[in-house]
């Protein structure tokens, strides 16, 4: 049964709709929906290692988390056009609770209905164990599986809330973002979508498949245990405790061309594996032309890091930034000092440069050459480069509260404008009106739209940045 929504009047919401269920480390099975029941509270959030009060989520955690949010205008008189949330969290915390995952005030405009999906995250939904069969077998991307799962259902019922089955749009921010991409290798679901708004996540940076398999061999000596059966009963905690552990304590050096993180498995070599190809090779044979796309990133996106975490990523020395990109990137030295330098070396601190280097790395790169290569393969793709806006700066995230038609606590007018351009932005994108969007990527040329107050300007920074990183091997 609906409910009215708190912020709009004008929005009935369905909150902790079941899609899915599962064991632990099982493939989902689907939950028929009961339109009887009572839908007055958010649904658990996946189990996770971060602190679970800025998820909202009245229902606490769960490893049973497979719910999706849904809002509707009221009085739909037609079938409306679907916009699909998928949150973020480097694949290990974050809900479809959250403020930033509320599409209430996307719904508001009365023009699309919105859903917001859970799926497992960290270990439960992320470490690849299909290597070792069995009970096992199907425990590669579980959640991304959970993913289409989610779509499925929503192709299946949308029409009971006034959706449009065969007009869905999927967006959401960083692995949000990277996994919606990521749908275009996915056979199971293709027609379960029809465009693709990704914010700061691209088709990059999958986890190869050894690192997968030793990830999960380094849990298991973590647990002190001897069989991989033993991880279907310990705490979820101490599994949760034993991953993290595992991965590198600086963040930044999971980003690097191996990847040293917990998130989506380049599986595609696996018996079991989900991906048909890497997703950045789909793009580029345009096998999936047909899918609009909006790609985006912000000016500083691994300032973030900077800001919240100083201590741990911290690299010293310039000297240090350059070994990274020649070791661990895979960049030639010559390239990698005049990479430095364009980044502020002898200018600013090896900190700020680094994360400058880390923003075009693994955000500004992936972002033009896979708009080009969408455009390049007949594909209609609108590339947009945020801004700082005044209390705003453009660090990872700084949109998020206009993906979803929501207002960010405090925000100046700036940044109501900027955030609003973005929430109309969607809106036009998933009801079709291209006509009031700016002009999209073409083969042989950047159309880049630049918003919030400019560092630079996004093409001319585009050209410089594709220059510097020529061959690089970062899709």
């Amino acid at each position: 049964m609906p409910h009215t929504n708190k912020k709009f009047n004008n929005v009935k919401e369905w909150l902790g709709v079941p899609y899915g269920t599962a064991d632990r480390f099982q493939k989902a099975q689907i939950v028929p929906f009961d339109s009887n029941s009572e839908y007055s509270q958010s649904g658990p959030a996946s189990m996770q290692l971060t602190d679970p009060a800025f998820l909202s989520s009245d229902k606490g955690e769960s490893e049973d988390c497979l719910n999706l949010n849904i809002w509707a205008p009221d009085n739909v008189t037609e079938k409306l056009p679907v916009v699909v949330y998928i949150h973020g969290g480097g694949w290990t915390y974050g809900a479809n609770s959250q403020d930033t995952s509320d599409l209430s005030g996307l719904v508001a405009s009365g023009k699309v209905i919105g859903v917001s999906l859970n799926y497992r995250l960290g270990p439960l939904g992320w470490l690849e164990l299909s290597q070792y069969g069995g009970k096992f077998k199907d425990a590669s991307n579980l959640g991304l599986q959970d993913m289409v799962l989610a779509l499925k259902w929503i192709h299946q019922y949308i029409e009971f809330f006034g959706g449009d089955p065969n007009q869905v749009t999927l967006t959401g921010h960083s692995a949000g973002s990277f996994s919606l991409l990521t749908l275009l290798a996915v056979p199971e679901a293709d027609g379960l979508y029809n465009r693709l708004a990704a914010f700061s996540g691209y088709a990059a940076r999958y986890i190869p498949a050894w690192w997968a398999e030793e990830l999960a061999d380094k849990v298991l000596k973590n647990l002190d245990l001897s069989s991989p059966e033993q991880l279907l009963t310990v705490d979820p905690k101490s599994l949760m405790d034993a991953t993290n552990k595992a991965l590198p304590t600086d963040v930044l050096k999971r980003g690097n061309i191996d990847t040293l993180s917990i998130g989506i498995v380049e599986d595609e070599f696996l018996p079991n594996g989900v991906l048909k190809a890497n997703p950045a090779d789909v793009i580029k044979s345009g096998e999936h032309k047909d899918i609009d796309l909006i790609i985006t990133s912000t000016t500083a996106e691994a300032s973030w890091y900077a800001a919240n975490l100083p201590d741990n990523i911290d690299p010293k020395t310039i000297e240090a930034v350059i070994d990274e990109m020649v070791y661990d990137c895979h960049i030639p030295r010559k390239q990698a000092e005049a990479i430095a330098v364009h980044c502020g070396a002898g200018k600013d601190s090896p900190m700020i440069v680094r994360t400058r280097f880390f923003t075009d790395y693994n955000f500004t790169i992936p972002a033009i050459r896979e708009a080009h290569d969408h455009a390049q393969a007949g594909g209609r793709v609108y590339q947009l480069s945020v801004g700082p806006v005044e209390g705003s700066p453009a660090y990872h995230g700084t949109d998020m509260y206009g993906i979803v038609g929501q207002t960010a606590p405090d925000a100046s007018q700036e940044q109501l404008d900027r955030d609003g351009f973005i929430s109309q932005t969607l809106l036009n994108f998933s009801t079709d009106q291209h006509e009031k969007l700016w002009s999209p990527v073409k083969p042989d040329q950047f159309n880049i739209k630049d918003i919030g107050q400019r560092p630079y300007n996004g093409v001319e920074h585009a050209k410089t940045v594709l220059e510097l990183f020529d061959v690089v091997p970062r899709p």
